[in-house]
């Protein structure tokens, strides 16, 4: 597979080792109290079966292409995913095996509280020894959970897990489960399949006052409106020809959605009209991993795969603003230039239409399984990638292609 290379006027990435194999990542932001500050951080957790596993919270600074970290310990045992509460930076989630039960990879989810000092700079914080996690509560209603858990993404007072082919909503203050659901679809051409499938994952979208959740179980993802009391489906998408690995949904654009799976494919979706993929790509030679969009620019969205590549690709046709930025330009800063430069005016036209939909470039840093890709919480352009061999590496969108969504 032929891959785009970078402009060598833009920087290298960040590369950050761990000791130990992961697969679990998300972002982090936290804005200091008083100022408008933003710190761009990600926090990863290890999977190993022979030492204790831990949670690295890594701040980057773009002005200096630095980091600084704090490691806390996690021996609950091996972590699959860790999620951030949207509201407050100091509450995490986990999904792991634990230690007692390593080898038949039953699963557990746990809430934790991180120490309040860490909502500060880490610049100024002496973290080098491992610091303990205070353990909230468990979230198990059965006896599996799945490996993800999601927080409500608008105000983060829910929390949603799954097992086998049941979600389950809870309520963070009582701990208590506050709604739950089977998906089980029922096809008589395929009910040997829908009995062995299970849910692989799960996810809410951020629209109609965050509804709808959605699981993906087997080849297929079926979504579900949590304000109705029927078991019908809002939508479903027979999504891939293998299994479904990850979804996402346009965090501008509700009707538009993610996905991607083991058939090396990536597609995206107009669920009004679910029958038929609006967009498929095939730019990766193995499992698709894990697809996000970008949270502010949703024309960008990013996949990683078990090829070692991470994609970033620009979907503009399905964008919510299909020229780059999502609202008006200001008028007192662009009125005067295009009504002293005609041509120009037309040039830029020009050169927005030809914006078309297509793989940027990929990033080759890695050199194992990349099971996780995330977004900056607090700025547009930068996002990392999590390898099995415990390489973090920390990127940024291409110059060229931030110019041409912002001019």
């Amino acid at each position: 597979m032929e891959s785009i290379s970078k402009s060598s006027e833009d920087e290298s990435p960040l590369i950050y080792g761990l000791e130990h194999q992961s697969r679990a990542l998300c972002s982090q932001s936290v804005s200091t109290i008083g100022a408008d500050v933003s710190f761009v951080r990600f926090l990863i957790g290890t999977q190993s079966l022979q030492t204790p596993n831990q949670i690295h919270l890594v701040e980057y600074s773009e002005e200096s292409n630095s980091h600084c970290k704090a490691i806390f310990k996690h021996e609950d045992g091996e972590i699959w995913s860790i999620n951030c509460c949207p509201k407050n930076p100091r509450l995490i989630t986990t999904c792991y095996s634990p230690t007692s039960s390593s080898r038949t990879r039953d699963c557990l989810c746990s809430l934790y509280q991180l120490p309040n000092d860490i909502v500060e700079s880490l610049a100024d914080k002496d973290y080098s020894s491992p610091l303990p996690l205070t353990k909230l509560s468990d979230f198990k209603s059965g006896p599996n959970v799945g490996r993800t858990s999601i927080w409500q993404p608008e105000d983060g007072n829910q929390l949603m897990t799954f097992e086998e082919k049941k979600i389950i909503l809870w309520d963070i203050e009582s701990k208590q489960s506050t709604w739950s659901t089977i998906i089980d679809p029922i096809s008589s051409s395929n009910k040997a399949s829908n009995k062995l499938s299970k849910i692989t994952t799960i996810r809410w979208s951020p629209h109609s006052n965050c509804s709808i959740i959605a699981a993906a179980l087997g080849n297929n993802v079926y979504a579900r409106d949590i304000r109705c009391k029927s078991s019908a489906f809002a939508f479903s998408l027979s999504a891939h020809s293998q299994q479904v690995r990850d979804v996402d949904f346009n965090p501008n654009a509700q009707y538009y959605m993610a996905t991607c799976g083991d058939d090396c494919e990536y597609k995206f979706w107009d669920v009004r009209k679910p029958n038929i993929p609006a967009i498929t790509m095939a730019n990766h030679s193995h499992w698709v991993w894990s697809i996000r969009y970008n949270q502010f620019h949703d024309q960008l969205v990013l996949t990683c795969s078990s090829d070692s590549r991470v994609n970033l690709i620009r979907i503009n046709s399905l964008a919510s603003q299909p020229f780059g930025q999502l609202g008006d330009p200001d008028e007192s800063d662009l009125g005067d230039t295009l009504d002293q430069n005609t041509e120009k005016s037309v040039n830029t036209s020009q050169h927005v239409n030809r914006l078309e939909d297509e793989l940027i470039c990929s990033f080759e840093e890695h050199e194992d399984s990349v099971y996780a890709v995330e977004w900056s919480s607090s700025d547009p352009w930068i996002f990392a990638s999590l390898s099995y061999d415990g390489r973090l590496v920390i990127n940024k969108v291409p110059k060229k292609e931030k110019f041409s969504l912002l001019f």
